[in-house]
């Protein structure tokens, strides 16, 4: 056990349910002291490892912002110092369809994810200004989904009310791309073999790093992959039993088990 942690040279951590709890929508200013002291006293970098896009993660970390990697989108895009490491596009008819049968559905709105900017088709007001307000993402709002000309990377459907339109929609998109069932109100649709852990595995290989060399924190089924990829995983005791049990520990918050671990 000594022996994978003294070797450890990346910290992977989700966001929503892991590193941000019970609707907290900061991260704690002790994580930015720890993210600093791991690289300067430890060489160890850390990863924001979501399914929120490129901006919104720059917002959130913004004191250590140009010192972490970014795996965003739920493994669509890496990016590194400003430079995108790593990408997967949604082939565009495909990525139209699904947005359009989103739509179609009672009660749920679409968002559609490039590179820069994050498109909605909103039917109430009231998304508008979550999206712009609360969930502090950069959006645009649009009358037509096929007027977007940037490659599309993910498509997501957010609905607060029901769960319902999930089945529906993994019926006729499940075997065409990957589906990734988060905790909140939100489901995203990447290309097929995407996931946290595959872009995890590119971006380190990039960085010349090895997946045993890599420590990552979860909580839920989306970061399952990432979890699997990691030579040293731990899960957040607030995660599903069987979720737990790939963990080589659990912990209540990242931040007490970095400080236990590192210092």
């Amino acid at each position: 056990m000594s022996d994978l942690i003294n070797n450890i040279k990346l910290i992977a951590s989700d966001i929503d349910g892991t590193l941000l709890l019970n609707s907290t929508k900061q991260v704690s200013d002790e994580l930015f002291l720890q993210i600093r002291r791991l690289k300067k006293d430890k060489g160890i970098l850390f990863m924001a490892a979501s399914g929120r896009q490129y901006q919104n993660l720059q917002v959130l970390f913004r004191p250590v912002k140009d010192e972490i990697i970014y795996l965003c989108e739920n493994g669509c895009l890496g990016v590194y110092q400003n430079q995108i490491i790593y990408q997967k596009e949604l082939e565009r008819e495909l990525a139209f369809k699904i947005a359009e049968s989103i739509l179609a559905e009672e009660n749920c709105e679409v968002q559609i994810s490039t590179p820069d900017t994050q498109y909605i088709m909103p039917k109430t007001e009231a998304f508008y200004r979550y999206m712009k307000n609360e969930a502090g993402i950069k959006v645009k709002k649009i009358k037509n989904i096929r007027a977007i000309r940037e490659p599309i990377l993910k498509v997501a459907v957010y609905n607060p009310c029901s769960m319902a339109h999930r089945d529906r929609l993994q019926k006729l998109y499940g075997h065409k791309c990957a589906i990734h069932l988060g905790r909140s109100d939100w489901t995203d649709f990447t290309p097929l073999k995407t996931d946290k852990g595959t872009a995890l595995k590119a971006i380190i290989k990039t960085l010349r790093i090895k997946p045993k060399e890599c420590m990552a924190f979860g909580d839920y089924y989306n970061d399952e992959s990432m979890l699997k990829a990691v030579g040293f995983p731990i899960v957040m005791n607030t995660a599903p039993l069987d979720l737990q049990k790939i963990g080589k520990e659990t912990t209540d918050t990242v931040e007490h088990a970095i400080e236990r671990i590192y210092f």
